[in-house]
């Protein structure tokens, strides 16, 4: 029986039968600020582009402005103090120090930019070369950069200086030189890590050349560490220029340096105190100036491709959040608060009543709002449940509906978002008005928390059995020993066998299902009253998810430990559920046990994300379609990937073993699997990203097989590919309209006009209008971020699509606006798709043949409906057995059996 009452809601718009269809997608408004806007926004930032600006333009121009000769001198002026005559003063000479310091900063700020560039022309390029290699190629440049390392800089200098006397330009040249080592390896370090990226791969797809990915997708990455480290160089080339002039190796005197300046002030420093002043605040102003231009320009960058925003809206953040806090404190929740009915109404729900005397956890009106460059924005609008010990709540919703903000303002883990009301209790204990302190003691006694991403969850630097102990230890007072006993049997209690070996690997040694129960192991550390899951299963494969689920259930039966699981997976909630709360955009729209849910579900929104479950809409057969000759023949596919075994010896693993297969024209095959079945390598061949060992691949009538590289990237106008995770494919700081046209102008040299206009036809036939082409990746939803990768792949019009767990990241509603999307535009092009998925329901509702693939092999294949429908393979009915159904009383009959 649901711990929820269900009386009418008065306050709220009509949330039954009558209430208007929700939108599937808000539409996307936010416009792109230009980058002077970001940078406008930092009043730090614009006073020292302000400040150097004047410096520079004063020493560019000290011909004209400068009141004297840099070199006249005025005997009867000497050590004179700052005068309208001399707005600075005079020097030991009676020389004009102001002239003196204009003329004498060009050599300086032209030796800085000769350093500047040298250092940033090797460091680049030198780091991109190493970064994209391997080999000797990428040893050769290391050796060069350790070299140079090696080398004392100013010792160097000096003797170069030796052999040119008061050269500063090659002495600032040898500088850039000697300093390009921390630009090499920074960039090298960051380009071997940015070339396995989703975006690299979709680029390397539409076309591009290795080259050009290096130049139009992987360097504008690393635009803000180069400028960081171009700034913070450049401060250190002003030093060098000036210590060198200090020393009386620089520009050679009577001429004017900023050294030289500050060695004459140093020497008359006991007679006029006051010449050390205007060389010495100018050469730390210019410094002070660089490093914050470096940092801000740093920053505005990254904001303008992510979306964020600065300044006025942080301010105004600011004073809201002060607001808010204080009119928490004064209408702050006590021990008999949650009475006030009227204050704990959700949008389109029953107000929630008294708390049951034993609910664990109770949020009343709980309201988390975000600061927006158009002010406040809220994310959760007064939203309400109860979980009491033992039981599991579900919140379900799609992507943005505010489930994972309302988990985590439950935890007191929000970042930037703020709760504005409400209130929070966790054994009768208020939480919204504790500090981070008291918030962080109740996180470690009474609440867990799993990710969806397990690997994400797991200190990559730790061992499973050291990061077990610390978390025990944290929530416990136990000694080093016994929470080592205690983390085996926790590992135990997770089913992973020998939980000895698994204490001593690292996190990336594991299988995701393995690094999901340590995740669960952890969580149960301490034996928490509350365990809030977020999207535990999403990540993983049916049969994985199956057993992580049986394990959810195994563990929470016979226990008071209460579940609060986030998902947008209704078979999970058949499965699991006992309450169910369900999100749309930011409210709870209804509350219910999970029976009444499923048999009699009263808003819109909860029955359209109920229809839209693929495993509803199985397709049907055409017995008329007209057989068609194959667009795609593999036959005998063989990968073998090069692997050392645990003793270090060299082997090969192979991925792919005899796989034979026909896509016909216009048609969607399937290929079905778990992570290292071999089917996205599969599907990768075709596409072209991963070379096979053997075998013969028919296109149009085409081997090809052996293609060379300029043969592939042609290839790429017929076939293309669309990736799982929408927005890792689509590079953050290219807007989409250049992300689109790119495949066309530099792989394919298509005018600019013509790119344009295939771009916006592209968008369109996605349902996206022309302005989204001037938005960033971050600027969309998780839909909308896949339809933009669709748009991408059709863009060069080709004849066949790979698609790789195209949906397995999205909700069920956006996963089926997605699959009509690509269904439509089969029938409107003509295309071709290989459909790669480990869910037989999506497959089956989308497919016309299938292929189930185990351990690089076809285990069956066959028309959809024959293979669902009467599997012939053991594993293919593992597969299907596996897949949680939308119904409780379906999971509870199946469950019930497999435990008789």
């Amino acid at each position: 029986m649901s711990t929820i009452a269900e009386p009418q809601d008065t306050a709220r718009p009509p949330a039954g039968p009558d209430a208007p269809e929700p939108a599937a997608e808000p539409a996307q408004t936010r416009a792109v600020r230009p980058l002077w806007r970001h940078l406008a926004a930092r009043p730090s930032v614009v006073v020292a582009a302000i400040l150097f600006a004047l410096i520079v333009l004063a020493v560019v121009f000290a011909d004209a402005i400068s009141p004297y000769s840099p070199l006249a001198q005025d005997l009867t002026e000497v050590f004179a103090l700052p005068s309208p005559a001399h707005p600075l003063g005079t020097d030991d000479l009676g020389r004009d120090v102001l002239s003196r310091l204009l003329h004498g900063g060009q050599g300086t700020l032209l030796g800085i930019l000769q350093a500047v560039i040298v250092f940033l022309v090797l460091g680049v390029a030198l780091g991109l070369v190493a970064g994209l290699t391997d080999g000797w190629v990428d040893g050769l440049v290391n050796r060069f950069a350790e070299l140079l390392i090696s080398v004392p800089t100013i010792i160097i200098i000096l003797v170069v200086l030796t052999i040119v006397p008061g050269n500063m330009t090659t002495a600032m040249i040898t500088a850039g030189i000697l300093a390009s080592p921390l630009l090499i390896r920074l960039v090298r370090g960051n380009t071997k890590s940015l070339r396995n990226e989703l975006y690299v791969r979709a680029a390397l797809a539409s076309g591009l050349t290795r080259t050009q990915v290096a130049v139009r997708h992987i360097l504008p990455r690393l635009t803000g560490p180069i400028l960081v480290q171009a700034t913070v160089f450049a401060s250190s080339a002003i030093m060098i220029e000036t210590g060198l002039g200090y020393l009386g190796f620089g520009t050679q005197m009577p001429n004017p340096s900023w050294g030289n300046i500050v060695k004459t002030a140093s020497n008359a420093i006991n007679q006029q105190p006051w010449l050390l002043v205007p060389a010495g605040l100018t050469i730390a102003i210019t410094v002070v100036c660089l490093a914050i231009l470096g940092d801000g320009l740093r920053d505005a960058v990254a904001e303008r491709w992510s979306g964020v925003s600065a300044g006025r809206a942080r301010r105004r953040g600011r004073r809201a959040a002060d607001a808010g806090a204080s009119a928490d404190a004064a209408g702050a929740v006590d021990a008999g608060a949650s009475v006030d009915a009227g204050a704990s109404v959700d949008a389109g729900a029953a107000p929630l009543t008294l708390p049951p005397v034993d609910a664990v956890l109770s949020v009343r009106g709980l309201t988390v709002e975000v600061d927006t460059p158009s002010g406040p924005a809220v994310l959760v609008d007064d939203v309400g449940f109860d979980v009491r010990p033992g039981r599991t709540l579900c919140l379900v919703g799609e992507s943005g509906s505010g489930k994972s903000i309302t988990a985590l303002a439950v935890l007191g883990l929000t970042r930037g978002p703020r709760i504005a009301a409400g209130s929070i209790r966790i054994a009768g204990q208020e939480l919204t008005g504790l500090d981070d302190r008291a918030y962080r003691r109740v996180r470690a006694s009474r609440f867990s928390y799993i990710t969806q991403d397990p690997q994400g969850s797991l200190d990559p630097s730790m061992r499973v059995g050291d990061f077990l102990v610390k978390v025990i230890r944290i929530r416990s007072d136990r000694s080093r020993s016994d929470a080592r006993r205690l983390a085996v049997e926790l590992l135990a209690s997770v089913e992973l066998r020998d939980p000895e070996a698994v204490m001593r690997k690292y996190p990336h040694q594991l299988s995701g299902g393995m690094a999901q129960r340590v995740v669960i192991a952890a969580a149960l550390a301490g034996e928490p009253d509350v365990i809030i899951a977020d999207e535990p299963t999403t990540a993983l494969d049916v049969t994985v998810q199956a057993g992580i689920l049986e394990l959810l259930h195994r563990i929470l039966a016979g226990s008071r430990t209460a579940l609060v699981l986030i998902t947008h997976n209704w078979g999970v909630v058949a499965d699991l559920a006992d309450d169910v709360a369900v999100m749309y955009r930011g409210r709870i729209v209804e509350r219910a046990g999970v029976h009444e849910v499923f048999r009699a579900p009263k808003h819109p929104f909860t029955r359209r994300m109920l229809a839209a479950d693929p495993s509803l809409s199985p397709r049907q057969a055409d017995p008329a379609a007209e057989a068609v000759d194959a667009l795609v023949s593999v036959r005998d596919l063989v990968v073998d990937y090069p692997i050392r075994t645990a003793s270090g010896k060299k082997s090969v693993f192979r991925a792919v073993d005899g796989v034979s297969f026909d896509v016909p024209r216009g048609r969607t095959l399937g290929i079905v699997g778990e992570s290292g079945s071999g089917k996205s390598t599969s599907g990768n061949v075709v596409a072209g990203l991963v070379e096979a060992t053997s075998g013969t691949i028919v296109f149009d009538g085409r081997d090809i097989s052996r293609a060379s590289a300029r043969e592939r990237r042609a290839l790429t106008r017929d076939i293309q590919v669309i990736f799982q995770d929408p927005y890792g494919s689509l590079n953050p700081v290219k807007t989409i309209g250049r992300t689109l046209a790119e495949p066309l102008v530099a792989g394919h040299g298509m005018s600019r006009a013509a790119a344009r206009e295939r771009v916006a036809d592209a968008l369109a036939r996605v349902g996206l209008d022309a302005g989204a082409a001037d938005r960033y990746p971050a600027q969309f939803s998780g839909g909308q971020r896949q339809r933009i990768a669709i748009a991408r792949a059709v863009v060069l019009q080709p004849k066949l699509i790979v698609c790789d767990e195209p949906v397995s990241a999205l909700d069920l509603s956006i996963q089926q606006q997605v699959l009509e999307l690509l269904a439509r535009l089969q029938r409107e092009l003509g295309l071709s798709y290989i459909f790669i998925s480990h869910d037989l329901s999506v497959v089956r509702s989308f497919c016309d043949e299938v292929l189930v693939m185990n351990g690089g092999r076809i285990v069956e294949a066959g028309p959809v409906a024959a293979v669902c429908d009467d599997p012939q393979d053991p594993y293919t009915r593992a597969l299907l057995e596996a897949a949680p159904v939308a119904d409780p009383e379906v999971q509870r009959a199946r469950r019930a059996e497999a435990h008789a």
